[in-house]
């Protein structure tokens, strides 16, 4: 009897693993906004948080006093800083955490919706898991800590599981649901043209590439038997298009309406510009498959070194399953087919356009991560393993991989930053301990600045240090209008170079006032000495 409770024990415990590591992911996610995230932040990540503030102090859902940059993005983290920002009105740090955590939460609900609506079971919980763990550097900075692709991802894997899940319902509810994913993909086409070429270009190819190939499979000559025998294709397909339409329409609103009431800088700047010294397509496929948690610089025998190596094995491992289920393609299921190819002609697509578009950043590779990771567990589902448990067993070593990477990649974060800058908050704490409240400094510092100090300090960003342009991105549209009174300037000896070569130092008129080592404040008397500095 004894021995029958303690196996119960045991299988309910092996039932809840993967929810205990769901949990612990969040856990860690939360712990890192709120411990050590306290001062790595960045000026891009910082601007959400000084829009938010000036969207609630404006009350409304798009500021005219704002200049964005490449996108609009009417929807994104705004939503959620503005809510954390009324909650702790003077604390921008708990606001950020309390944003953040609730869209790592929703983040995690839209996932579980998926796995639902893809039939994925059990793997399909570890897949979940997988996106909570901040595995890779990009990952971190750019989803888990920053959330700019969590938004991206949220919305287009919300219609990837209404598409799956309207392929057995009935026309009523197959209408229904593929209203709410047009509605969806039309908001999020209002947020730029990422979705468009990311998620609806593959998903189009991918139903097209389905429905032909059940078309052929289906054993007849005649059009309408055929297209009756893959119904399920041809409403995948036909799914493809309508939610492709519907963003190309928000799209068109953001780039043709919305662009002209408000600043912001369209991709439509983007040419066909492939020259010798721009990426190969290996290179850039390379790039992708390193965003599984390798980096360079530690050495092989170390903690980071092998975290390094089972971030490689991580992305091979991928590239395996892709293979391996292609090879077995037709004894899948239709919803399983379609990750697979779905996977593949994001890879195709994305990779040829960052080869041959002259606009090309790592981190663009960050939405397509849900869909790897999702083929990953589809693998984990079909595989014919033969050993009992084989199938358990290799959905914990997959998990515990992840974590090593999560782990180093956190712990390298801390030790060496990827975007923000060490001591910022010591400089930023004594201009405002010291009366300073308007500045200058140059844009990955200014923002910052702002948002380390609880808007305490209102930053001009500069172009240079040797002029005194205000450019038009990320910033109040007032700062070109108006100036800082008594202003102090900052220089970042590290990115700035060093403070003495500054023109605005060698040809105006003010004081060093601080100097740890890195950073250095000048004072002003005013913003006049600034602009004459600059002529």
């Amino acid at each position: 009897m004894k021995q029958q409770t303690k196996g119960g024990a045991l299988h309910r415990l092996w039932q809840a693993l993967p929810w205990l590591w769901m949990a612990a992911a969040y856990l860690f996610d939360l712990w890192y906004q709120l411990v050590p995230g306290k001062w790595i932040v960045d000026s891009d990540l910082a601007s959400e948080m000084i829009l938010s503030d000036l969207l609630n102090k404006e009350g409304s859902i798009i500021s005219h006093n704002w200049f964005y940059s490449t996108e609009l993005k009417v929807v994104n983290l705004q939503w959620f800083y503005r809510l954390g920002l009324l909650l702790f009105p003077d604390d921008w740090h708990l606001a950020r955490a309390f944003g953040m955590a609730v869209t790592l939460a929703l983040y995690a609900a839209c996932m579980l919706f998926f796995v639902k609506c893809a039939r994925l079971g059990r793997p399909g919980l570890w897949m979940v898991g997988t996106l909570l763990w901040p595995f890779g550097q990009h990952y971190l900075v750019y989803a888990i800590y920053g959330g700019y692709y969590l938004v991206y991802t949220f919305f287009y894997m919300l219609v990837l599981a209404l598409v799956l899940r309207s392929l057995d319902a009935d026309n009523k509810h197959c209408a229904l649901q593929w209203l709410a994913a047009c509605i969806v993909t039309a908001i999020a086409g209002m947020n730029g043209v990422k979705q468009l070429m990311v998620f609806h270009a593959p998903l189009c190819i991918a139903a097209a590439i389905l429905l032909v190939l059940a078309l052929h499979d289906s054993g007849t000559s005649d059009w309408k038997t055929a297209l009756q025998h893959c119904r399920r294709q041809v409403r995948l397909f036909a799914a493809s298009l309508v939610t492709a339409v519907a963003g190309a329409a928000g799209y068109f609103i953001s780039n043709s309406v919305m662009s002209r009431l408000y600043d912001f800088k369209s991709y439509s700047f983007i040419v066909w510009d492939r020259d010798e010294n721009w990426f190969t397509l290996d290179r850039i496929l390379m790039d992708f498959f390193h965003e599984f948690g390798y980096q360079n610089g530690s050495g092989i025998f170390h903690f980071g070194g092998i975290a390094a190596g089972i971030g490689l094995l991580l992305g091979g491992w991928m590239f395996f399953c892709i293979v391996r289920l292609l090879l077995r393609l037709k004894k899948l299921e239709t919803n399983d087919q379609l990750l697979v190819l779905l996977l593949v002609a994001m890879l195709a697509v994305c990779g040829i356009s960052y080869a041959y578009f002259h606009e090309y950043y790592l981190y663009f590779w960050l939405m397509n991560m849900p869909v790897a990771i999702a083929v990953m567990a589809v693998e984990l589902k079909t595989e014919d393993f033969r050993l009992p448990g084989a199938r358990q067993l290799l959905g914990v070593v997959l998990a515990g991989c992840f974590t090593v990477c999560a782990v180093n990649t956190v712990r390298q974060e801390i030790e060496n930053p990827y975007l923000a800058h060490k001591g910022l908050d010591a400089a930023a704490d004594w201009l405002v301990d010291n009366g300073y409240t308007e500045g200058y400094a140059t844009f990955w510092n200014g923002n910052a600045m702002t948002e380390l100090t609880n808007g305490k300090l209102d930053v001009w960003t500069l172009q240079s240090l040797d002029e005194d342009y205000v450019p038009n991105w990320l910033q109040r549209k007032d700062h070109l209008t108006t100036d800082p009174r008594h202003p102090f300037l900052l220089i970042d000896t590290e990115t700035d170079g060093p403070a003495e070569n500054a023109g605005l130092v060698q040809n105006g008129e003010c004081t060093e006032v601080y100097n740890d080592g890195r950073f250095v404040i000048y004072d002003f008397a005013g913003a006049d000495a600034v602009h004459a500095a600059a002529k």
